[in-house]
């Protein structure tokens, strides 16, 4: 019977999660994407949605990487490595969560019509992505920083800080976009065009579409993660204390 210590588990965990999010990543994108047509629609919401989330990105580094170097000149180095990582991790999963949707979304409605079940199982399997990487990710940069970090959980709140800071942006930002988006189609479509709705004739449709995915999806990716890592974190931490007094009857 192998002995591991139980700190292992959780980068072990993550680490596997990972492996089979590109397992189900490399699924969805063999699926069939459809027609000519529904392939350039997507490409276009594709296209919008890497502009919104790099020029997003852009605007957090401007206050991840002062709020950094103050965190390792009055706190520790630590807390700021914590910190960049915790916000790293968090961009990722929020693109990951947007990047998976535009892939699925295309090929489960390509797949509705050939076969219902199979644009079920599609579109289950874009969800898995998105929530493995979110899970594997927090488990996998969380074990290897209490690793790191000699077993100290109070050592972690940086990367709790740096994910909900990414997570706020992200949140806030898509939140906006797909609102004004939203709203913006609906007053030139509907109203002045006469155009209906979500018709791919109407460009602010398609701005609207990709306001879905960068809100509804990058940003509750990095909400999902921030929430899931503060958690842990905050469940390390009070748990120190009650061991601290109270030994192992504090399980």
């Amino acid at each position: 019977m192998i002995d591991l210590d139980p700190a292992y588990a959780a980068p072990i965990s993550g680490f596997l999660a990972l492996i089979v999010v590109v397992v189900l990543a490399e699924e969805i994108r063999r699926e069939d994407p459809g027609t000519e047509k529904m392939r350039r629609i997507a490409s276009y919401i594709e296209e919008g949605a890497r502009a919104f989330l790099s020029r997003e990105f852009k605007t957090i580094t401007y206050f991840i990487i002062p709020l950094c170097i103050l965190l390792w000149i009055f706190l520790r180095w630590e807390i700021s490595l914590g910190f960049i990582l915790g916000a790293v991790s968090s961009l990722l999963a929020a693109y990951i969560g947007m990047m998976i949707a535009v892939k699925a979304n295309v090929r489960t409605a390509s797949a509705s019509i050939k076969a219902p079940e199979r644009a079920v199982m599609i579109a289950f399997r874009g969800g898995g992505v998105t929530g493995l990487s979110i899970i594997g990710m927090s488990l996998l940069g969380l074990g290897i920083l209490y690793l790191l970090y000699n077993r100290d959980p109070e050592l972690l709140v940086g990367y709790g800080f740096g994910a909900s800071l990414a997570a706020l942006f992200a949140q806030l930002g898509g939140g906006i976009y797909t609102k004004a988006a939203d709203v913006g189609a609906d007053l030139v479509g509907k109203i002045e065009a006469r155009i209906p709705e979500d018709d791919p004739r109407n460009p602010a449709v398609i701005a609207d579409q990709v306001g879905d995915n960068v809100g509804d999806c990058a940003g509750r990716g990095a909400d999902l993660f921030e929430s899931f890592s503060d958690n842990i974190i905050g469940v390390m931490i009070v748990g120190l204390a009650f061991t601290s007094i109270y030994g192992y009857k504090a399980v």
